[in-house]
């Protein structure tokens, strides 16, 4: 199913006076910390590695690690108010000294004060850090009172209702995802509801999967194919989101894409929301490699997670302040292949050729803003990119810096 390029690819009319912004430009503009970041202050939780980081007092800042971030109106006039069964607060607001020894304002849980004081009172005495220290206890409570924080959102009005997805939080030094290892799972420091991070500035991890088609196919028995030499691509599969999307309707996507919930991991991912979002085999996918016997020319799966793209966004308003990990797959499939809508978050998909994609990046509205980065990264990857020179400021404006407030 397809529309014309005329209603894919909208362009912008500008006088002869106006600035038109480079690609470059309108990539770097995706990037919002520099922009609202002075509104905002950092969320720590404690979390000490080892019985050698035992704190010396209870004020103490070394065992403490950034997990996010809240903008400062946010944090006085809803986050404070959030209250467990108890009628205990969830968060507080201190001082505590950055890397640097400056004094930041800072937000943290209420529970790790006590946390902190036992562990304080453990170093003191006779009690093991293990038993001080019990991640699984205190990974439970901690995502009990991010629950907590959840319906307090609810109710006054700031989310409309739960997802079914919960993302993890990892503390900010965490910089590779490997979803399903043990030494993944211990530094999920707590699970939180998917419509809830994003207040709390809490990593946003997103998958896509990007369906190409080449010019013509390959056979075992082709020169190229046995030189490795990979013919031209012809066009790449968009996704139109359903205009009932609670963000960006009837934008243009991959042709796969979702948010990364903390029991999948990358790949597995990848493949589900391909499956649920435009019918693509999950074999594809799961079984497609090198050393797959049921691997054929024309159905080529790249991995290509170990390079995510990092940008920090916002909402347009300035809220909702976080760092989006965008992770990519590449699945060159069959020319007589066609995507289709199975559940109901797409509308249509487009094959666009990379003459459209390039013309839609460099001066479109259709695509969903983010994404313009994510597809980018797709055509950089495959050299179709024409007439840019930016290359290696492109691909900084796709990889930022972490921003850090403490």
């Amino acid at each position: 199913r397809s529309i014309s390029t005329s209603q894919s690819t909208a362009t912008v009319t500008m006088s002869s006076t106006s600035h038109v912004p480079s690609l470059l430009e309108r990539i770097r503009a995706l990037d919002k910390s520099a922009e609202v970041s002075h509104q905002y202050m950092a969320l720590i939780m404690y979390h000490p590695r080892s019985p050698s980081s035992h704190v010396a007092s209870e004020s103490d800042s070394s065992s403490y690690l950034a997990v996010g971030h809240a903008q400062t109106s946010f944090v006085n006039s809803t986050l404070l108010n959030c209250k467990n069964e108890d009628g205990d607060p969830i968060f507080v607001k201190g001082e505590f000294p950055n890397e640097s020894g400056v004094m930041t304002e800072v937000l943290r849980l209420h529970m790790d004060i006590q946390i902190q004081k036992e562990m304080t009172q453990s170093q003191q005495g006779t009690r093991y850090y293990d038993d001080a220290y019990n991640y699984t206890k205190i990974f439970e409570q901690r995502t009990s009172a991010f629950e907590h924080v959840t319906n307090h959102l609810i109710s006054a009005g700031v989310i409309a209702r739960k997802h079914s997805d919960l993302y993890p939080i990892f503390p900010f030094a965490v910089t590779s995802l490997c979803g399903g290892s043990e030494n993944y799972k211990k530094e999920v420091l707590a699970h939180i509801n998917r419509n809830t991070a994003p207040y709390l500035g809490i990593d946003s991890v997103g998958v896509h999967l990007h369906c190409y088609v080449c010019e013509y196919e390959q056979t075992a028995g082709d020169d190229s194919c046995n030189n490795n030499k990979k013919p031209p691509i012809k066009g790449l599969w968009l996704q139109k989101r359903a205009p009932t999307k609670s963000h960006h309707p009837n934008c243009w996507d991959p042709t796969a894409a979702g948010g990364h919930p903390a029991d999948l991991s990358l790949v597995e991912n990848v493949a589900k929301e391909a499956q649920e979002e435009a019918g693509v085999p999950p074999e594809w996918i799961l079984q497609n490699d090198s050393s797959n016997t049921t691997n054929t020319p024309d159905i080529i799966f790249s991995d290509h997670t170990h390079d995510p793209l990092t940008i920090t966004t916002a909402k347009p308003d300035g809220t909702c302040l976080k760092r989006s990990l965008y992770y990519s797959c590449d699945l060159r499939v069959p020319c007589d292949w066609n995507p289709i809508p199975v559940d109901g978050e797409v509308s249509e998909f487009k094959l666009y050729s990379m003459q459209e994609l390039e013309e839609e990046l460099r001066f479109g509205n259709s695509v969903r803003p983010a994404m313009r980065a994510v597809l980018l990264d797709f055509m950089m990857r495959h050299g179709v990119l024409k007439e840019e020179q930016n290359f290696k400021e492109l691909r900084d404006a796709i990889h930022r810096e972490r921003l850090i407030l403490w």
